[in-house]
């Protein structure tokens, strides 16, 4: 008689061969060295299809097409005592014998299967079928991902589309300094009807305005678009406000999409602080003193556009030196569950406190104040109402105290002025509130006129002088000039370097010209200049945040950095006068006098003058495989482009630049 208690220690033979035959998982049992199958339950034999000769054989000739899946080498560790596990791992087996190859997933535990003594007898698998639940995870990050794609290509196309029918450059003045941002909703990927600009006027006075069409879509954004253009073309052709307002209050009454938007239009005297302002059915400006204190203007506003509400009444005030004129749309102060009474005072709350903000240089917030007053108070906005329920655009206009005073330097006629002479420009420009494409442009041009006047005003040994004078007009158009007290030598006698500095000085600014006289010579520049705007979503705009311009670094520097593609000869700083010989001796030394290829990196130059560009010509003589790389936002590759160097740049399609050339 069998005792019970050991029956139930081991098990009914019987009911263990039934229950093994009928467990929902995958059981392998192998014995040996050569692993060979001495057990496997029905649902391993449905996994690996009929193999009538699976009991007995060693698995890998069992299953052979499990080579290369890591299947194997997993069984030798468990004979040599080592358990492993696998999760949702993919496995290849041909089901139907015919050498196609059925993948399926599975979650498995691989255990060392022992003798009494503790020896290895073999291995014992036991898998379950995670197909299903793989297969369905795939098609749900597959719908995921495909959702995600539209979602920002959504984006992209809602952004794209206001950035195209908004300014893309808001006017750098004098006595004014202005700034915009444009959110879309967070709730909506349509396109909105908010609108802004600014305007200088002919007789020296700005024009701000911002508006709203009601709805959402291509006809909003199509209607937004047609106003804003009536207003510009209104107010350049020299209309007053009234006239301008009329205009459009005319224009709007024409088409259902145009009918019934809103507008706030703002003219402002910088020179006597004089602001003329009028809405229909708008929002109040808001008006922030320097130590915070704000007061929204006492509007009377007409009815919406194009419903025959009549004209609106103009309300005429006076700015202090130092105040900020905040100009917006009603998203901005629309809050959940509060009335415009209460967002109106969050944001005059939020914009006091931006006001005060005395930053560090270090943040990523914006140092000029009227960026800072639309970043800081969109970004609190947003976060205290969980975003916004609808497109938000803000103004701001910076009425300063006084003007940046117009640059004048003088500086002796000699290459070691280069570098203090782009330093004062620099700074310059930078005070005006010059952006960096611009900024860029300008003291590369002037860097040519100077090296011009370095090169050809004096006699070889005699000293001389060079004025650099700089103003910035009403219009947004910043003058500089170059003015020496020589005559001019010929240039050297050198055809493919003749004229190529006036050259280059024309392709980077608007307008340029050369006077001769008895006196000296005289290089006049002018460029029309302006800060971006800010049109992003909610989202982004609070993910990215604002980011300083990187400034480049002055120092001049090459090396040699070999790659997997040939070696590149990677070039910092300015090269003009001073670093040119470096620069060519350098160029030299790296392709052993030409006989090698040579790639040379001037994505971090600063500077490429006319110098650099004679001296690019020279070598692309001598060396057979020469190559130059340059970002198309640097500021060598208008250069090189303007200077009939274009083809030694990758052609489109092609690498920009070669491995190893950056750090």
């Amino acid at each position: 008689m069998v005792d019970p208690r050991t029956r139930w220690s081991s098990g009914d033979p019987q009911a263990v061969l039934d229950g093994f035959e009928q467990l929902p998982g995958f059981v392998w049992i192998f014995e040996g060295p050569d692993l060979r199958v001495v057990a496997a339950n029905p649902a391993v034999r449905a996994a690996v299809g009929d193999r009538s000769s699976l009991l007995g054989e060693p698995f890998r000739s069992a299953v052979p097409e499990l080579a290369g899946q890591h299947i194997f080498e997993l069984l030798d560790q468990a004979l040599h005592g080592v358990r492993s596990h696998g999760y949702e791992q993919r496995v290849l087996t041909d089901r139907s014998g015919d050498g196609r190859l059925t993948e399926a997933f599975y979650t498995f535990d691989m255990a060392p299967w022992r003798n009494p003594d503790g020896s290895v007898r073999g291995v014992i698998v036991q898998a379950v079928d995670a197909t299903p639940v793989v297969v369905a995870r795939q098609a749900a990050e597959a719908a995921a991902a495909t959702a995600e794609r539209r979602y920002r290509q959504a984006v992209g196309l809602v952004l794209e589309l206001q950035r195209s029918l908004l300014p893309d450059m808001l006017p750098v003045l004098p006595h004014v300094q202005v700034a915009a941002h444009y959110l879309v909703a967070s709730s909506d990927l349509v396109a909105g009807g908010d609108w802004f600009d600014a305007v200088p006027l002919p007789d020296g006075r700005l024009a701000l305005t911002v508006g709203d069409v009601v709805g959402h879509g291509a006809a909003a954004a199509a209607a937004m678009g047609q106003l804003r253009t009536v207003a510009r073309q209104a107010l350049q052709s020299g209309g007053d406000l009234p006239q301008v307002l009329a205009v459009l209050d005319d224009f709007a009454a024409r088409a259902h999409a145009t009918r019934a938007a809103t507008t706030c239009l703002a003219i402002l005297d910088p020179g006597t602080g004089t602001l003329e302002v009028a809405s229909h059915a708008h929002p109040a400006p808001l008006v922030v003193g320097p130590s915070g204190d704000g007061r929204y203007l006492s509007l009377t506003p007409a009815g919406p556009l194009g419903t025959g509400a009549g004209p609106a009444p103009v309300h005429t005030c006076r700015l202090r030196a130092d105040d900020v004129l905040l100009l917006y749309t009603d998203g901005l102060i629309e809050r959940p569950r509060r009335n415009l009474h209460d967002g109106a005072r969050i944001l005059a709350d939020a914009a006091a406190g931006a006001r005060r903000a005395i930053l560090h240089e270090a943040t990523t917030v914006p140092q000029r104040l009227p960026d800072r007053m639309c970043t800081l108070v969109t970004e609190r906005l947003a976060l205290a109402g969980g975003g916004f329920g609808d497109d938000t655009t803000l103004l701001a206009a910076h009425l300063l105290p006084e003007p940046v005073a117009p640059l004048h330097v003088t500086l002796p006629a000699e290459t070691a002025a280069l570098r203090p002479m782009r330093r004062h420009l620099g700074d310059w420009l930078a005070r005006i509130g010059a952006s960096a494409p611009d900024a860029s442009d300008l003291v590369h041009a002037a860097g040519e006129a100077v090296t011009n006047a370095v090169d050809h005003a004096y006699p070889s040994g005699t000293p001389g002088t060079f004025t650099l004078h700089g103003t910035l007009d009403h219009q947004g158009v910043v003058h500089v000039s170059c003015a020496d007290q020589g005559r001019w030598r010929p240039p050297v006698a050198d055809p493919g370097a003749r004229g190529r500095g006036l050259t280059m000085i024309r392709g980077l600014v608007d307008r340029a010209e050369v006077r001769h006289t008895e006196t000296g010579t005289t290089v006049s520049m002018h460029r029309h200049i302006g800060q971006g705007t800010t049109v992003s979503t909610v989202a982004a705009a609070q993910a990215a945040g604002p980011h300083k311009q990187a400034t480049a670094a002055e120092e001049f520097a090459v090396a040699v950095v070999e790659t997997p593609t040939g070696r590149v000869l990677r070039v910092q700083g300015p090269v003009d006068l001073v670093t040119g010989p470096a620069l060519r001796a350098a160029i030299m030394q790296a392709s052993r006098g030409g006989s090698l290829p040579l790639t040379i990196d001037l994505t971090p130059v600063t500077h490429l003058s006319s110098t650099g560009v004679r001296i690019l010509h020279e070598v692309d003589r001598i060396i057979a495989h020469l190559r130059v790389t340059a970002t198309p936002q640097s500021p060598a590759h208008a250069v090189l482009e303007l200077t009939g160097l274009g083809h030694l740049l990758p052609q489109a399609g092609t690498d920009a630049t070669h491995e190893g050339a950056h750090p």
